[in-house]
């Protein structure tokens, strides 16, 4: 087993080496998954042999555990698709934000602008793997500010990442739509806000991507957070600005996907 995982680590290692797009990067590990997921299947039919029933119970809960995520990200990142039984939606639902927040560098700051509101966006279906490819060729085309991660632990965008490319098309009286994309030339549609009041949009900022910690390479999905600036007229107390504030932390996930539709 120690072996396998070994091997695996050495995996990970070798595809970041590549710099492959997320999007194949993702499928690579979901293949990757199937190995270790075997693996105990394999010790699962050794201790049915052996009739040790209470291993082989607690072997077998955590293969079908891993089984079923498997089969989550195979459809997910090989169709494009989300099931109806995936329990991220509950943990979106029921926990709170801030149990899928990783702290690094690439939060916006609290104190950024402390009069603004962060607007709810209803993302186009399958928004992640265009967010995930938008993103990147910004990144390649050096159009987005990095760090350099090799010798050194946090977020690879910098902190307070504008999203250089963006738009916000009024298509009706309380519509917008929200497009990006790698010019101005190339802007898509990635999602629509629902407002009545007129927006005055601070910035489109950028949450998530690769980190570094203690010196493993990891990825968060990547998300988008709109600020636009409060409305004079509103009364805006203390407490509600401290809220909003503390939401703009947040780094982007599956499961933090499931919790926007949940509040649509």
């Amino acid at each position: 087993m120690t072996l396998l995982l070994d091997i695996i680590n050495g995996f990970h290692k070798f595809l970041w080496y590549l710099n492959i797009s997320p999007k194949y990067l993702n499928r690579a590990y979901t293949i990757l998954s199937l190995f270790p997921t075997l693996y105990i299947l394999r010790i699962v039919y050794g201790l049915w042999v052996n009739q040790n029933y209470i291993q082989f119970s607690l072997y077998l809960l955590v293969f079908v555990i891993l089984l079923y995520f498997v089969v989550l990200n195979f459809i997910y990142y090989f169709f494009d698709k989300n099931v109806k039984g995936d329990v991220t939606r509950l943990f979106a639902k029921y926990l709170p934000e801030d149990v899928f927040n990783i702290e690094g560098d690439n939060q916006i700051s609290h104190n950024l602008m402390p009069n603004t509101s962060e607007v709810a966006i209803d993302f186009v279906v399958h928004f992640e793997l265009q967010l995930e490819e938008n993103i990147q060729t910004l990144i390649s085309e050096d159009k987005i500010p990095t760090n350099n991660l090799t010798n050194s632990d946090g977020f690879l965008l910098m902190k307070n990442t504008l999203h250089p490319y963006y738009y916000l098309k009024k298509v009706e009286e309380d519509q917008y739509e929200l497009q990006i994309g790698t010019s101005y030339r190339d802007l898509e549609k990635i999602g629509t806000i629902h407002q009545k009041e007129a927006l005055d949009p601070v910035g489109l900022f950028i949450v998530g991507g690769d980190f570094v910690k203690e010196g493993v390479r990891y990825h968060e999905r990547y998300h988008l957070k709109l600020l636009v600036k409060d409305n004079p007229t509103q009364d805006v107390s203390a407490e509600k600005i401290k809220n909003e504030a503390e939401t703009t932390s947040e780094v982007g996930s599956r499961s933090q996907r499931h919790k926007k539709k949940n509040a649509k």
